[in-house]
């Protein structure tokens, strides 16, 4: 075989999607940047690299709808046909206009795995939890979590992240998933909770097809308020100690 035609065949078979992407596979560990190199190199090297950059985001610390709002609403779909895992955080009434178009008309096929990230930006159980309405027909389990800084969007300001889910924010939280993923299979809650039987009967009723539900932690009533009560105390004595030291 001349030299010619080793180069040819080089050529031919880095043209292959199946070869190409076990290539990039080796490149995706905190390496990013290399498959967004290598997604310029051509069309089937832009869809193998967008293939693995996308199928996780939770990994990349990017939401789903901040993702999908960068994106010009042409392109989005091709997008979101790679999306398996990611996450979404419960947002104002206010900026509905904001964060539910870029989810709008949008599929998720392959979408199994979604966390939602729980962040409280009132009193009102209404105005706390709005869920973003996706589209994802193969979605089998759902993480509920506290939210963190590398996982809130830029638009959401002073997020707060709840230290309990009370019985009205359950059931109201509950009647969402239920409606938004029917066809659950897997539910963790990491967020400890005050539930009572009812709540969850009425949830494991409305879920026909789920298995495992989980909870980070079922308290009571009276557990939250002894909880306060320490907080409130350990607040005050370090009030106190931060006086005598002025006073010092």
């Amino acid at each position: 075989m001349s030299d010619k035609s080793v180069i040819i065949t080089a050529h031919r078979a880095l043209a292959l999607p199946e070869i190409v992407g076990e290539i990039l596979i080796w490149l995706d560990n905190d390496r990013k940047h290399w498959l967004l190199n290598c997604a310029l190199v051509n069309k089937t090297w832009f869809h193998e690299a967008i293939r693995i950059l996308w199928r996780n985001l939770e990994t990349n610390g990017i939401l789903l709808e901040e993702g999908m709002m960068g994106i010009s609403l042409c392109r989005r779909q091709m997008y979101a046909n790679h999306v398996k895992i990611a996450s979404v955080a419960t947002y104002l009434q206010e900026t509905e206009p904001e964060f539910q178009p870029a989810l709008e008309c949008v599929s998720f096929p392959q979408l199994h795995t979604l966390c939602l990230v729980l962040a409280f930006h009132g009193s009102g159980t209404d105005k706390c939890i709005r869920i973003p309405a996706v589209n994802m027909p193969s979605l089998q389990t759902l993480h509920v979590e506290y939210p963190a800084a590398f996982n809130m969007p830029r638009n959401v300001r002073y997020p707060a992240g709840p230290r309990y889910l009370y019985p009205d924010q359950w059931d109201y939280l509950a009647d969402q998933i239920t409606k938004l993923f029917p066809r659950l299979v897997n539910f963790q809650v990491v967020i400890p909770a005050i539930l009572y039987i009812a709540g969850f009967e009425s949830l494991s009723e409305r879920l026909p097809n789920l298995k495992s539900i989980e909870f980070e932690e079922i308290l009571s009533l009276s557990d939250v308020d002894d909880s306060e009560e320490d907080t409130t105390s350990e607040h005050s004595d370090n009030e106190d100690l931060d006086e005598e030291d002025s006073d010092d």
